[in-house]
């Protein structure tokens, strides 16, 4: 598959829906756990969190 195609693909909306859809839940859990602390915890803490509970997560989306 060319790369335009790829990327046409991308910005489709159905695969953006797919996209948002899929990361409904773990934003959502990176909701709970910071206002369970409060506020306190930053994207380190709550990265670890994510981690302990089983979630594979990248730092970087913890941040979000």
């Amino acid at each position: 598959m060319p790369r335009s195609a790829y990327c046409a693909h991308r910005a489709s909306p159905p695969a953006r829906s797919v996209r948002e859809r899929a990361e409904e839940a773990p934003v959502g859990e990176i909701r709970v756990l910071h206002a369970g602390s409060r506020g306190a915890y930053g994207a380190p803490r709550i990265h670890a969190a994510l981690r302990r509970a089983g979630r594979v997560v990248n730092s970087k989306r913890s941040s979000g």
